[in-house]
């Protein structure tokens, strides 16, 4: 199963245009699901601010055994625009 789902919309329709979606289920601990929430904001900040989309990204248990440059990786393969 693939440790990120991404959803994009076509328009600005929501207040906030990137949603992270990262529950209980992933870790208990708070800690670590921050840390999860905080790799991701970093990566998909480029394509956010020049993108005219809406990004909901899911992430999935597999995610916490994953270090940044895998996850970027992941994020790259699902969105070519990340650099």
């Amino acid at each position: 199963m693939p440790p990120l789902v991404i959803k994009i919309r076509p328009t600005r329709t929501q207040k906030k245009p990137l949603v992270i979606v990262i529950g209980k289920n992933v870790s208990k601990k708070a800690t670590t699901r921050n840390l999860l929430k905080r790799r991701i904001r970093a990566i998909m900040q480029p394509v956010v601010r020049s993108s005219k989309h809406d990004f909901v990204v899911i992430v999935k248990p597999e995610a916490i055994k994953l270090t940044y440059q895998e996850l970027k990786r992941e994020v790259k393969r699902k969105i070519p625009d990340v650099e």
